[in-house]
């Protein structure tokens, strides 16, 4: 007895799609936060980044079948289920063959976009899409009314230890008054142009968080609002002045948070930051609950991303919730700057799964 089994007709098509669309996804989700680990961990030794860019994903689905085939001997007479018996069958199966562009993020416009300031329309619509302001505050603001934030963290890693610790509880005190809605940044026209201002509710001015912010920031006290300006050096108590990262100051700012092995400080592979007595500097206070990328000799487990760079494994823990916030926060900004940057020449391109 011969038996052939077949499978009918099936729309490969939208499931394959489906399939395939998920992995890549996946995958170049998975690369893009490897390639972001990585150049933070070289900017933290010194060593030069580099970014790639996957600018195009080709993929075709190959058609055929598979078969299977399986032979049943019997000895003796034949009886009902005593035939010799051959199964064959027969089923559809498919191959994805992509070809993968990566284009280097470089030259001349990328250079300047990476460099250029993050916009104060930037931070209004990052503060109204729901982020935290002590967390964009922390990230893109290296001073506010001379109030500075570790400006020197956005360069190489400084020799001298940076100042601080006032903007934090400025952008701490900010915070509390954003969960209880006292504070907000709108556009209003000025003298005949849009300005975006910073602006206390009314019922916020006798708060005592309120009255140590304006105090620290030097602000003329009892308003309800205050133009914000970039760069502006003028000491006006009834302005704003605050200065942001670029980009690159922001690839800078958080590759100081990596946690170095000490054999490599020890060996000079790397700067050291230190007190004017000498004493070490502890970057992890500057990044506390804000972003931190530990190191291991060991590859680590429950990871969000690692990889191992100079004989050692760094890693953002799956657990460490704040800093994946503000690494998401990160690459929303560098989406909105690479936004900007038409991907240039030259290209590699791989064909894969021959």
């Amino acid at each position: 007895m011969m038996t052939f089994t077949t499978i009918g007709c099936i729309n490969i098509g939208p499931h394959a799609m489906k399939q395939e669309w998920l992995k890549y996804n996946g995958a170049i989700n998975s690369i893009k936060n490897q390639q972001d680990l990585l150049n933070f961990v070289r900017l933290r030794y010194n060593d030069s980044p580099t970014m790639l860019a996957v600018t195009n994903i080709n993929s075709q689905l190959f058609l055929g079948s598979t078969g299977l085939a399986g032979y049943t001997f019997y000895e003796g007479p034949a009886t009902k289920t005593g035939f010799d018996s051959f199964l064959f069958n027969l089923a559809p199966r498919y191959e994805d063959k992509p070809t993968i562009t990566y284009q280097p993020l470089q030259g001349e416009k990328f250079v300047k976009n990476v460099l250029e300031q993050i916009s104060l329309d930037v931070l209004m619509l990052l503060h109204n899409s729901g982020w935290s302001v002590e967390r964009i505050f922390r990230l893109c603001v290296q001073d506010i009314n001379g109030i500075q934030n570790a400006p020197s963290a956005s360069g190489p890693t400084p020799d001298s230890a940076p100042e601080y610790k006032d903007f934090l509880t400025v952008a701490k005190l900010m915070r509390k008054l954003q969960k209880r809605n006292f504070i907000n940044f709108e556009y209003e026209t000025i003298n005949g142009e849009t300005t975006i201002v910073f602006r206390f509710a009314k019922e916020a001015l006798a708060l005592p968080e309120t009255l140590k912010l304006v105090g620290m920031l030097r602000l003329t006290p009892e308003k309800t609002h205050y133009p914000m300006l970039m760069n502006n050096m003028d000491q006006d108590p009834n302005f704003v002045r605050i200065r942001t990262r670029s980009v690159m100051g922001l690839l800078y700012y958080l590759s100081q948070s990596v946690e170095v092995p000490q054999e490599d400080v020890r060996s000079g592979k790397l700067t050291t930051t230190k007190y004017a007595d000498g004493s070490p500097f502890c970057w992890s206070d500057i990044f506390d609950n804000l972003f931190q990328i530990k190191s291991s000799p060991e590859m680590p487990s429950d990871t969000y991303m690692r990889l191992k760079y100079r004989g050692s494994w760094f890693y953002l823990d799956d657990t460490d919730v704040e800093s994946k916030r503000t690494y998401s926060l990160f690459k929303q900004i560098f989406a909105i700057q690479a936004g900007k940057i038409k991907v240039e020449s030259p290209a590699l391109t791989l064909p894969i799964g021959q």
